[in-house]
Order: C-alpha cells, then sequence, then structure tokens
C-alpha cells in the first residue's frame, strides 16, 4: 500500500475504512501466496490496482521479469497497461530511475524496462508462446480475464516457473482451469497447505465497491445506478448478474432464458384472454413476423401476429411452402392493419427468394418488409448475434413484474406496463416445449442463446413458433 501512495503518488485504494478494502485483500494475497485468483464482478478497479503491482514488483525485485497476458492484445495495450503506463509516467522516482515504456496500444509485446534484463511484457494469449524461453527467479505471471483463457495457455505459463502467479476473471463458465484454481484453493485451505505453494481465493461482487451506494462514482467503478440498470436489462438472479455481478461460481455453464412460471403466467387467462379496446394506442404495435421452414418432417413455416400485450394470431404447419406464407402474410396484414414496415421474414436458407413471393402480393410496398437473419449483428455489444438479442428482449417483456423502464422493448411497454399473454391456442402446447427448452450461457462477456440446430435437435424438431416469436423481438 505504501508503494501505491509513496512511490507511485496515487490516491489510496479505498480510503473509507467502513468498507470492504479488497484491493488490499489481493495485495496482501500476493505477498503471502503463490497464486491468487480474483473472481470478481464489473467495475471493481482491477485495472487500478494492476497498475500498482504490475510496477511494484519490478521495482522492489531488481532483475526481476513479469509476464502479463490476456485474451486481447488491443485490451491489454489499452486498458491494463495504460494503468501501467500512467502510474509510472506519475511516479518522480520512477521517472528519474529512466524506466522506458512501449505507447502503442497495439504493441507487441507491450514493455515496461527498469534496466537490462529487468522488464515487463504482456502478450496476448494468441501470442503467449512467443514468451517461451523466459525465465527469472523472481518472475511474477498476471492472466487478465482468466475464464476466458483456454487450459493450454495456463499450461504456457505452468512452464514460466513463477514465483506468483495472480489471475482475474469473472466466473463465466462452470469449468476450466479459473474454476479449477477457484477449487484448488478451496482444498488447500481445507488440507492446511502452506500459504508459499497454496492458492488463495478471492471473491469481490460489484457490490463491494465502495461507490455501490453512490449514484455516480467518480472513478467509473460500479456505482448505484449502474448495478440498478444491470439489475433491469438481465434480471435480477440471471446468470449474467450472477456472473458480473454477484461474482458466484456458476453450478452450471447455461441457464433457463424463460423459466416455466412465466410462461405459464403469461398464458393464464388474465393474460391470454385480454381484450383490446377500440383505437387504442397498442394497435400501435402491431407486428408481424414470419419464420420459413423446409416443410419437411415436423418442420414447419409460421406466420405470427403480435402487439405489446401479446400474440393475436399464429398459423403454422409443413404445408406453407414460400408462396402460401407470402398470401397468408398479405392476408393478416388486412385483417389486422399491419403495415409493411413491421413485417419481418427469415431470409437465411430459403428465405432468399422470399421477396419475390412478397412482391406478388404485396407490390412495390414489399421493399419495406424487413429481412431477419439470427446470425447478424445484434444493436448491443452485450449479445453474440441479433438472435440472442431479440431472444432477450422477449425475456425482458414476459418477466412477471419487471419494471420494463430503460428496457430495449417497443415505447408503449414502458408506458403501459401490461403484462405480456399468450392464448392458449392450438400452437400453445408446441410453443411452450420451444420456449421452456432454450437456455443461454456466456460466451466470454457476451450472451449466447442456444443455438437453433441444437436446439432443434433437443426438441426433435424445428422451433419455428418460438424463433418467429423471438423474432418479432428483433427490430424496433
Amino acid at each position: 500500500m505504501g508503494f501505491n501512495q509513496r512511490v507511485l503518488k496515487r490516491l489510496p485504494f479505498d480510503p473509507n475504512p467502513t468498507t470492504r478494502q479488497y484491493q488490499r485483500e489481493v495485495c496482501q494475497s500476493v505477498l503471502d501466496y503463490r497464486v491468487t485468483v480474483v473472481f470478481s464482478g464489473n467495475s471493481t478497479g482491477k485495472d487500478y490496482l494492476l497498475g500498482c503491482l504490475i510496477p511494484w514488483w519490478g521495482f522492489t525485485r531488481p532483475n526481476s521479469l513479469t509476464m502479463v497476458t490476456g485474451v486481447s492484445q488491443t485490451l491489454l495495450g489499452s486498458v491494463t497497461f495504460k494503468e501501467v503506463r500512467r502510474a509510472i509516467s506519475g511516479s518522480p522516482v520512477l521517472r528519474q530511475l529512466g524506466v522506458k515504456m512501449s505507447q502503442g496500444v497495439k504493441a507487441s509485446p507491450q514493455l515496461v524496462e527498469f534496466g537490462p534484463g529487468w522488464h515487463v511484457l504482456g502478450f496476448s494469449t494468441t501470442n503467449v508462446e512467443r514468451a517461451s524461453g523466459q525465465h527469472s527467479p523472481e518472475l511474477f505471471a498476471v492472466i487478465n480475464e482468466g475464464s476466458g483463457v483456454d487450459d493450454h495457455i495456463y499450461d504456457a505459463v505452468d512452464s514460466w516457473v513463477y514465483k506468483r502467479l495472480l489471475v482475474f476473471g469473472n466466473p463465466i463458465r462452470a469449468d476450466g482451469r479459473f474454476i479449477e484454481l477457484i477449487r484448488q484453493a478451496e482444498a488447500d485451505r481445507r488440507d492446511g497447505v502452506p500459504k508459499h505453494l497454496a492458492v488463495n481465493a478471492i471473491q469481490i461482487p460489484s457490490t463491494d465497491s465502495p461507490h455501490a451506494h453512490l449514484d455516480h462514482s467518480p472513478f467509473g467503478l460500479a456505482d448505484r445506478t449502474w448495478l440498478e440498470s444491470m439489475y433491469r436489462q438481465y434480471g435480477p438472479d440471471s446468470l449474467w448478474v450472477r456472473s458480473h455481478i454477484k461474482a458466484e461460481v456458476p453450478v452450471v455453464s447455461s441457464d433457463a432464458l424463460l423459466p416455466e412460471a412465466w410462461l405459464d403466467w403469461a398464458a393464464c387467462d388474465e393474460n391470454g384472454q385480454r381484450v383490446r379496446p377500440l383505437a387504442h394506442p397498442v394497435t400501435a404495435t402491431r407486428r408481424i413476423s414470419c419464420d420459413l421452414g423446409e416443410g419437411v418432417g415436423r418442420d414447419s413455416s409460421c406466420v405470427l401476429v403480435r402487439d405489446e400485450w401479446g400474440i393475436l394470431d399464429v398459423v403454422f404447419g409443413s404445408a406453407l411452402g414460400l408462396p402460401e406464407a407470402a398470401d397468408l402474410i398479405y392476408q393478416k396484414a388486412l385483417a389486422w392493419n399491419v403495415p409493411p414496415n413491421r413485417i419481418t421474414y427469415d431470409r437465411a436458407g430459403i428465405g432468399r427468394d422470399f421477396p419475390l413471393h412478397l412482391r406478388r402480393n404485396f407490390g412495390d410496398v414489399a421493399r419495406q418488409i424487413q429481412g431477419y437473419a439470427g446470425a447478424g449483428s445484434p444493436q448491443s455489444k452485450d449479445f453474440a448475434n441479433l438472435r440472442t438479442e431479440a431472444a432477450w428482449r422477449l425475456r425482458q417483456r414476459l418477466e412477471p413484474g419487471a419494471d420494463l423502464h430503460g428496457s430495449s422493448v417497443d415505447r408503449f411497454a414502458l408506458r403501459l406496463k401490461v403484462p405480456f399473454g399468450i392464448p392458449r391456442g392450438p400452437y400453445w402446447p408446441r410453443l411452450r416445449e420451444e420456449l421452456k427448452t432454450l437456455s443461454y450461457s456466456m460466451a466470454g462477456r457476451k450472451i449466447k442463446l442456444l443455438p437453433k440446430a441444437d436446439h432443434a435437435i433437443l426438441l426433435g424438431h424445428s422451433p419455428d413458433i418460438g424463433d418467429a416469436l423471438m423474432q418479432s423481438f428483433a427490430f424496433p
């Protein structure tokens, strides 16, 4: 701690004695234990801490070597080593020592040089093999975003014969070396393994941030505004919140997208049979979506009509070819007064030829009908693809009692906050089965929905009705 303030001339990690001093815990653990693994939530000041620990090791151990690796060279340069450069540049002592630093964000390796053979190297995991042959009796190894690092990279790091290893990461997976280190720490503590040989694990939820009680953090740490926003966006007990805020080690790597209780609530008489008053503003939120099936076996095409209050009409069947589906969309658009710019269809696969059939019914305005590709780019970087983002919007809309403020559903949901209704029509048993078996997982920092092909194998048929419903949430 003295190094951070006396040598680097930086603000103390947390001057408030009433809050948890978790950054001090990590520093003490690096002093005491051979391996320290930190599983944390987002925005807890990890890189600010590394901005102290990395130069501290080098400065206090002449001719030492620090090796830092992470999943992205750009992130290492623009985040982790940015803090290192900032810390060293602000230190009169280190400036007088003549410490040299690489300046480019994409420099590979990132370099801090205290003197000949006395330095810090930063490699992405794709280039970690370049670090082979680097050895020192005072080697400090750092792995950033350790939960996303493949096991063979950990094997490469082990070959460095480090004196200390520090690993940071969100616990986004139920397996892998990162989780094994956390389990090893439990075993070492239980078995009384000496600290200089042991692994120590430190859990830091985002709610332990010293600014968790503030509306706005002056340093970009987790604050009340961000926490409440994430609870609304992902759900307070979602896999994302458990991994990225609560820092809980997952028991399984995936979670159900829609609990069965949510589906049954949507389909109860109170919600599923809701009557729309004539000329009510909710009529302006009507839209039509079409999932096109191959018409083979139990695979079907589906045309679905909904508004912001729920599903209005569903027609599905294996006999719906491209001409029949286009004609049905046209009929439903007339019957429900849905404009072409609020109609979507699955443009992947056989959908490539669907615009020809739509033009036969809609004429030139068919150009306003929007093609949807589940593998397409999402609007938010939090999701792996557009299908996942659409599914998440459906989840947000179906969550009972959800506060929809700030969500990405249609504007009328914000105003009306009416539970989403699913009438128990002939399609309901199949739709319920398709939705209840949907799961999602964390792919790095992104949410990823169970792929449609894998979902179809699980069901024994293509999830056409469920995908049509999700598709209807893909666009504003």
